[in-house]
């Protein structure tokens, strides 16, 4: 179902739940849900499964049968929970059975079980489209359509980021007037020199030597290395779509589903077609391996991005 859907819906009533959410930013606002469903007061606490399955069986029953004599009762969001394995669900199964539970866990997934269905509530939400995410940006920050678009197409297609960017905008004008697409590009992208689109069209087209100069630009001016990844990412994973459907659908339907403008359908599935398939999906390893150096350590981003560049187009 749609996350608008879910958000006017009462979720089954249960002690636990499977919750596939692709969206970090979508699961911390289904919290408001669950409680409304759960009724009365809950405190939320978010755990990865790894650090739930060191929780003896024993505690977690004690918990569901014994009420908090201070504060709300617990509800545990359990993230990375693809992993959790037959035995531990079994162990599980008895907190289903108690009545009035003190303890609520929504096991989140990003994606539906490739095992067998676990015995909870199990509750979908689509994937979002660019589409979702520009009517989102526009009706809960009231920023026009066109400014929706052009952030959608130009950040990382995630909510938290996009919520972030329009926050920051909106401080910026001040509430004087309506965010322009000429602040995005000012507060945002902070490119004179190049435009936001030439990084993209750069690398798309494999011209290495344009992207290190638009690239080295952006971290001169002061763009965040990881927006600046979030962008080579999103190109990637266009590229890598258009692969999957190349030969088998039109150059519109392909720009459609990769969220590429019509216009630019043609040029985009000409330039994807100089892409080696199987480079492309284990090109996805080098995004991994950026976003956990630039996160963890103080590589010299500039230098960084240049060898990676290298290594996913410039040998090509």
């Amino acid at each position: 179902m749609k996350f608008s859907e879910f958000l006017r819906k009462q979720p089954p009533k249960a002690n636990l739940y499977m919750f596939v959410c692709e969206d970090d930013f979508l699961v911390d606002e289904s919290q408001s849900v669950w409680a409304r469903c759960f009724g009365g007061e809950w405190r939320f606490q978010k755990l990865p499964l790894k650090e739930f399955d060191t929780i003896p069986i024993s505690d977690l029953m004690e918990w569901a049968l014994t009420p908090p004599l201070f504060g709300p009762a617990r509800a545990l969001m359990v993230t990375g929970a693809g992993k959790l394995t037959r035995k531990r669900t079994t162990e599980l199964e008895p907190l289903s059975a108690v009545e009035h539970s003190s303890l609520k866990i929504v096991f989140v997934l990003s994606s539906p079980p490739s095992r067998s269905r676990p015995p909870f509530p199990l509750i979908q939400i689509d994937r979002l489209r660019p589409e979702d995410m520009v009517r989102w940006l526009s009706g809960r920050f009231g920023v026009t359509l066109e400014v929706a678009r052009y952030l959608v197409d130009n950040l990382a297609p995630e909510l938290l980021p996009l919520k972030q960017e329009v926050e920051k905008l909106q401080t910026y004008v001040g509430g004087a007037r309506q965010v322009e697409i000429a602040d995005v590009d000012q507060l945002i992208f902070r490119s004179e020199q190049y435009g936001p689109f030439e990084l993209n069209d750069a690398f798309l087209a494999k011209d290495y030597p344009k992207s290190v100069r638009v690239l080295g630009a952006m971290v001169e001016e002061g763009v965040e290395p990881i927006l600046i990844l979030s962008k080579l990412v999103r190109v990637w994973r266009q590229i890598f779509i258009a692969k999957v459907l190349e030969g088998r659908s039109s150059p519109a339907e392909v720009a459609g589903a990769a969220g590429v403008p019509r216009w630019k359908a043609g040029q985009f599935v000409t330039a994807c077609r100089t892409f080696d398939r199987g480079k492309v999906a284990s090109g996805f390893e080098e995004f991994v391996r950026a976003d956990q150096a630039l996160k963890t350590s103080s590589p010299n981003p500039e230098y960084y991005f240049d060898v990676m560049l290298w290594k996913l187009i410039g040998r090509s």
